[in-house]
Parts: C-alpha cells; structure tokens; sequence
C-alpha cells in the first residue's frame, strides 16, 4: 500500500522550504552534560545536539503547561514516537521510537533503567510527573552509549527539586468520573542541601461510550471494567547537583477491559494489581576541572497479582498468577575532559530475578539473569579547528543466559556556516529475550537469540534566526533475529527469532522561541516505514504491526506570567493490527486537538492556579491499539496551591 500526501506532509514542505534557505548569524553555548557535549541556543531551541544520535528535549516549564495525567501525553510532541495506548487513563501505555516495538526502546528515570527484564517495557503511568525538570528523547540506536534495549532510542525522565521551600497542593476533576489529588513539600535543610516528598493519586471509573459493530450491527455502549487507582509517592534528597537520592513507591489497582471484538465487548472481572518500590542513588565521588567520577546505584522490586475467573482456557479456575520481581543495578563512570577530548569510562552491573507460576525454567518457578558491561565514549569537539565534531563509543556486555554482545558506535558532526550543521552516525545495538519471551508457560522459547540491529543516521540542523530552529533527521535500519509471536496452534502462540525487519524514515522538527519566551511553538512530522523482511510468503515486505508510517504533532504556548493557554494537535495515520497489511485489520487515521488555559493568582507568599483542559475538542471516535476504544471529548477542572 502506498503512502498518500496527506496535509501533514504538505504542511512539513511548506514550513520547511519557508526558513531553511536564510541560515543567520546566532550565537551557542557549550556544556558537558554525563557522557555529552550537547550545543544549545536557548533551553527551548535544544535540538542542536553534538555528534551522536538526535535528541530532544522538553523542560518543566513546557510540561507545567500541559499538565499532563501521565508522561505519554507529551511524548507524542517527540519526533518519531509512537504511544500504545490500551484505552486512557486506565489502560496500559507504552512508546514505541522509530517504528520498533516498545521493548526496543529503552527507558529510564534519572538515568536509572525501567524497562523490566520481565517484558522489556514500561508503562508510562507509573512515572511520577510532579519532579520531572526534563523529558529527553535519544532517537537512533544508543546501545553503545546506554546499553540493553535502546536499539531504536531511549527516553530519559530527569528529576530535580526546586531550589526554594514550598507547599503544594492540588485537585482536579474530568469527565467519566477522573478524579487527581496530590500534596507536597519541598524545602532546604542545609546549605545546598534539598528535600522533597510528593503524593499523587489518580482515579477514574473507566467507564465511558464508544461506538461498537457486532455482527452487522451497530451500537453505543459504555466501556466496563476499565476502572483505575494509581497511587505515586516520591521522596527526594538532593545536595547541589553532585548528590541525589530518590525513592518512589507506587500502587495501582485496575480493571482489565480487554479487546472488543465480534461477540465479545468487555472483560468483566479481569484485574491487575502492581506494588513497586524503586531507589535510585546518584552520587559524584570526584569533581575538578578535567575530571569527574560518580556512581549510580537502583533497586526496584514489583509486586504482580492478575486474576481473571472468567479465563477457563487453562482451566475451570480462570487464571490467578503472581509475579515478584527484583532488578539491582551499579554504574562508575570516569569522565576525563581536556582542551581537544573528552573521554567517558563506564562500568554497569545489574542483576534481575523473576518468580511465579507461569515462570518455567530449569530452577522451577524462578528465573534470574546476571550481566556486566564496560564502555568507552570518545568525543573530539573541534579536530584541528575544521568545525568537524567526532564521537566514537563502544560497549560490551556480557549476560549470564544469553551471551555477549558488543554496540560499536561512530558518529561526526560539521559545523558547515554560522547557524547551520550536519550530522551522520552509523551503530550497532541488542536486545536480549525478555523473561516472558523464554520462560513464560506456552510462550517462552529458551533458546531464543538476542535482536541485533545497525542504523545510520543523517542530520541536518539549521537556527537561520535565534528564535527559530529546524532539526531534519533521515535513516535507515536492520533489526536482525527479530522476535515474534507465531502462533503454533488454534489456541497458543510461541516467541520465536524469524528473521529480518527493515526500516528507513525521516524526521522534522521545527521550533519557535518569541517575546522573551512568552511564546513557543513547535511542529514535527515522521514519516517511517518499518518492513518485515523474513521472506515470509505473504508477510515479507509488509509493514510490521503498529508500525505507523506517518505522524505529526504541533504545539503552541503562551505564558505572560498572570495567564497562560497551550493547544496541542496530534495526527496519527493508517496502522495494521495484525501482519501481511490485512486490509480489515488496518486502523484509520485520526487526529487529536487538546486545549489548556490558566489563570494564576498571586499574593504574599501564596500562589493559586486554575486551569481548565479539554482533550479531545472535536469528539474524534478512535482507537489507538485494535479492539481498545479511546474517550471521547473531556473536560478537565485543576486547581492548584503553592505555599512559598
């Protein structure tokens, strides 16, 4: 099926070919940021990185407009990002970068990973949104310089307390009975020294009307067992920027809906229960002017229990399994700067261990993994004063069940005219078989091989004025003992290596910065197309399932201190649910407008805001993932305090 012009790509041309030709005078400013040189004009202009692959950046202050429920409501304003979401608020949200799946794209708070060894994914509510200071997107293979999993990119969640002592406090309520409270405080202890301790808690019933066809016929219902309570409990301990320590605890308890399909529209009784209880320590042992040392150290344990009586195809019972899982993790990095280099030594080792019923292993219902890595990044910012930025950075890791495997990576950047550069990189990434993909009872295969993956990257950024700049990314991609399901009877599928996946694409992001900040904007387009290649008749050349080829986004802001509006749009277009492009399990494509306007109050020591939200504007009827219907529109009421 061949992709049409739709008015996104037009609208990427025009805006394109309107400022890209006048590359003007601008000024940057250099940083060293963990294993980075990052170039910047302003904290919103941010996607003028150094040699490596594409990044880009959203601050607190853009995130504070939004107000978002979960992380995945501002991870659609990212190039190249796609969020799987399994029915709102309630359901299950993952991301997925560059067309790959979402145990592809590594995840990580305060760089500390998330992504489970258990199903190499995360849900995008479980992270606490109330500390973010920056949401980071890497796009491009990044096994080299973050290791397991980030062979299409990763996103990095970064968090800081405020510098001031504080009280905060606020509650919202929305349409389909949504409902938010959350109370904090922040406050300085010592000299430099910093403490948080923040709660949030979101509820919703779930249920809200959707439009179904079953057999022929079509009516509204409304959406059942699709109820949630999540609960995030952060404590956070900061000294300057050199120490931190962050505990979060975290409890949601949620109904399961499952998929609508032909005579069957809702899971009446499936539930899932998740405890987590997450620390991550980060601490730099040695500061000077060349070199630096710190160390990072996590430990995260999680509490699973699902229960569905109405699942009899394992038994009169239905099914009733737990899940304990436990992942530690120690990273030392060494970063040695000079006048010409900077060099990054990284040491990581990491345990995890899985038990359950469904867990089948040699050692019964317990499965464990063990790895090691050691990496080294290179970066030479000005080679002999030719404006040419080189970076090299190789990894190697090594597992206790399934091998070695080594990430090289090059990558070079040319400062070509003031205000306009170019960037290639060519690298090479893994990822090992998930828990559930060699052990989980009828699914698992125990001889599964890790993914491997090459990308090259091309890039062009240019910042023809200060207020604007433009990031244009092109690559293309082999994910090779790709793992899949394939089904091995009527009832049971099995995770198996089959081959190949291909993928190029391309991406735009321009953005905006006027009136001293008050106004930012931004518009990104992607087109990507993600290919099955595993000479499979009737599935080699297709595209792979949620693979979407095109999306957009487009953000407007407006902050003048005692008000402030933001309007988001997102367009996702055409998806297969199922392999080989089936035309009837092909997804249409939609658009989503949101709406936020506030009002803040300020008096001696005291600062109130109101917002109103609206998501959804126009009542678009959609589905994001097949058989998962999404809420209509809703109004949102926040109101929110801060003692200083």
């Amino acid at each position: 099926m061949s992709a049409s012009f739709s008015i996104p790509s037009l609208l990427s041309v025009v805006m394109l070919t309107a400022v890209v030709h006048a590359a003007g005078d601008d000024t940057v400013r250099v940083y060293r940021r963990d294993s980075a040189i990052v170039v910047t004009a302003t904290s919103w202009l941010s996607d003028a990185t150094g040699a490596g692959p594409a990044r880009s950046v959203l601050s607190r202050e853009v995130i504070d407009r939004i107000a978002p429920l979960s992380l995945s409501a501002t991870m659609t304003l990212f190039p190249g990002v796609f969020v799987k979401d399994y029915g709102g608020i309630g359901g299950l949200q993952l991301v997925s970068l560059r067309g790959g799946s979402s145990a592809q794209a590594l995840v990580l708070l305060d760089g500390a990973r998330l992504s489970s060894a258990q199903s190499g994914t995360v849900d995008m509510t479980s992270i606490p949104m109330r500390y973010i200071d920056q949401a980071e997107v890497v796009r491009g293979g990044a096994s080299a310089l973050y290791g397991a999993n980030a062979i299409t990119g990763a996103v990095n969640v970064r968090l800081r307390l405020r510098d001031d002592a504080r009280a905060t406090a606020l509650v919202s309520h929305g349409a389909f009975n949504e409902w938010r409270a959350a109370a904090g405080v922040m406050m300085p202890i010592a000299d430099d020294v910093r403490c948080g301790v923040d709660v949030d808690v979101i509820g919703t019933r779930g249920s809200f009307p959707f439009t179904t066809s079953q057999f022929g016929t079509t009516f509204e219902v409304n959406r059942q067992n699709g109820d949630a309570r999540h609960v995030r409990a952060l404590a956070r301990l900061e000294s300057g920027d050199r120490h931190s320590a962050t505990l979060l605890v975290r409890t949601a308890d949620r109904g399961v809906p499952g998929a609508v399909v032909q005579g069957a529209i809702t899971q009446a009784r499936a539930r899932i229960v998740d405890n987590d209880l997450m620390a991550i320590i980060r601490s730099t042992l040695v500061e000077s002017p060349s070199d630096r040392v710190w160390l990072t150290a996590s430990a995260r344990f999680i509490d699973q229990h699902f229960a569905d009586p109405d699942a009899t195809i394992i038994g009169t019972q239905g099914i009733d399994v737990r899940y304990r899982q436990r992942d530690a993790t120690l990273s030392t990095v060494w970063q040695h700067q000079s006048r010409n280099y900077l060099t990054t030594m990284r040491l990581d080792a990491s345990h995890a261990d899985l038990q359950g019923a469904s867990v089948v292993s040699r050692n019964g219902e317990m499965v464990q993994r063990r790895s090691v890595s050691m990496s080294a990044d290179a970066t030479m910012p000005d080679v002999y004063q030719t404006g040419l930025e080189i970076r090299a950075a190789a990894r190697a890791d090594v597992f206790s069940d399934v091998g070695v495997a080594v990430s090289p990576m090059l990558a070079l950047r040319r400062s070509v005219l003031a205000g306009l550069s170019l960037r290639a990189g060519w690298s090479a990434g893994f990822r090992p078989p998930t828990f559930n993909e060699l052990y989980y009872l009828n699914y698992g295969t125990q001889n599964l091989k890790p993914e491997r993956s090459t990308m090259l990257d091309f890039g062009m950024v240019v910042e023809p004025w200060q207020w604007c700049s433009i990031d244009v990314s092109a690559y293309t991609s082999t994910i090779r003992e790709l793992i899949v399901s394939v089904p091995v009877s009527p009832v049971i599928t099995s995770a198996q290596n089959v081959g190949s996946a291909t993928s190029q694409g391309a991406e735009l992001v321009l953005r905006v910065r006027s009136l001293d900040g008050r106004l930012v904007g931004q518009w990104s387009h992607t087109i990507q197309f993600m290919r099955d290649a595993t000479s499979r008749s009737g599935l080699d050349g297709t595209l792979i399932p949620y693979a979407v080829p095109e999306l957009a986004s487009a953000l407007m802001q407006w902050d003048v201190g005692s008000w402030f509006a933001s309007a988001q749009w997102t367009y996702t277009g055409y998806r297969y649910a199922l392999p080989g492009e089936q035309y009837e399990a092909m997804l249409r494509p939609f658009a989503i407008t949101s709406l936020q306007a506030g009002l803040r109050i300020i008096g001696q020591g005291l600062r109130a805001q109101v917002m109103a939200q609206c998501d959804n504007l126009f009542d678009v009827s959609y589905q994001v993932v097949r058989g998962y219907p999404m809420p209509g529109r809703a109004l949102r009421l926040i109101v929110s305090m801060e003692a200083r």
